[in-house]
């Protein structure tokens, strides 16, 4: 009998003894954890577009192209050369967020999560990773109309994106997401939609009058800076779930050239994951 890859107990055939008291040691005990270079990918989305976002406003402040004290994310990006490094920064953390919410859509669905609202969960990621190219293409001062969307569909559908993750989390639990990884990710959602609730609030009071005091600014700026990087941080959580993964199979569909009725479990991509096993 083969070794069972991902566990730390082996199942022996010497006799039948001790191949029955081996295989119920193997069910009990947990699988050792993957180590697919797909695991670093929420650290380096999350933690790499946060340190841009500061590499931006260093810049931006040196040269003197926004306030010192508190500008908006965009407002670190209008000018060159800072706006090169935001729009590549965006244009790739849009990538990096694609890749990574189509591996989170794999292993959810091959976890036996819900069809369709992964589905749906999925969707809005992809529509926010759009929008995120669209913030770092159009900049605010030439093309505002674009940008705003742009802005609207990251930050507004990225709230909706977490809080769906979120039920995802839940209804997975405990085999594939862990107690500690739902309540964080209840947590920092739950703190990135008050952060949006303010920035939103205080931002269109902003765009609809002139005569605004410093502190509704200063809120909204708050509010953006809090949103984006809650957003971030709750990207570096899905980092509990991809650290599972063992390796990433893809699978041809070669259903419209014959006939493949009996293997309807064909999918596009696989994602083959270690789950744990409860005690």
């Amino acid at each position: 009998m083969k070794t069972v890859p991902g566990r730390s107990n082996q199942v022996r055939d010497s006799s039948g003894s001790e191949g029955v008291g081996n295989m119920r040691s193997s069910t009990t005990s947990k699988p050792k954890m993957g180590s697919h270079p797909c695991c670093i990918l929420p650290i380096v989305v999350g933690v790499g577009t946060t340190i841009m976002f500061f590499v931006c406003y260093a810049i931006a402040v040196y040269n003197d192209h926004t306030v010192k004290n508190f500008p908006f994310i965009s407002d670190t990006g209008v000018y060159p050369p800072e706006r090169g490094i935001f729009t590549l920064s965006f244009n790739l953390s849009a990538f990096g967020g694609l890749v990574l919410m189509y591996l989170r859509y794999c292993y959810i669905s091959q976890s036996d999560g819900p069809r369709k609202l992964n589905l749906f969960t999925f969707g809005c990621g992809v529509l926010v990773c759009l929008g995120l190219m669209m913030v770092g293409a159009f900049q605010w001062s030439d093309m505002l109309y674009p940008h705003m969307v742009g802005a609207v569909m990251a930050f507004a559908l990225g709230i909706v994106y977490i809080w769906l993750d979120t039920i995802l989390s839940y209804k997975l639990q405990p085999l594939s997401t862990s107690k500690w990884a739902f309540r964080a990710r209840l947590l920092v959602a739950t703190l990135a939609t008050v952060s949006g609730g303010v920035m939103f609030v205080f931002g269109g009071i902003i765009f609809s009058r002139d005569d605004y005091p410093y502190a509704v600014r200063l809120a909204a700026v708050g509010g953006e800076w809090a949103l984006g990087i809650g957003l971030l941080v709750y990207i570096v959580t899905l980092c509990a779930e991809i650290r599972k993964v063992r390796r990433i199979a893809v699978v041809m569909d070669i259903s419209g050239r014959f006939d493949v009725s009996n293997t309807h479990e064909l999918r596009a991509s696989r994602v083959i994951v270690n789950h744990d096993i409860p005690e």
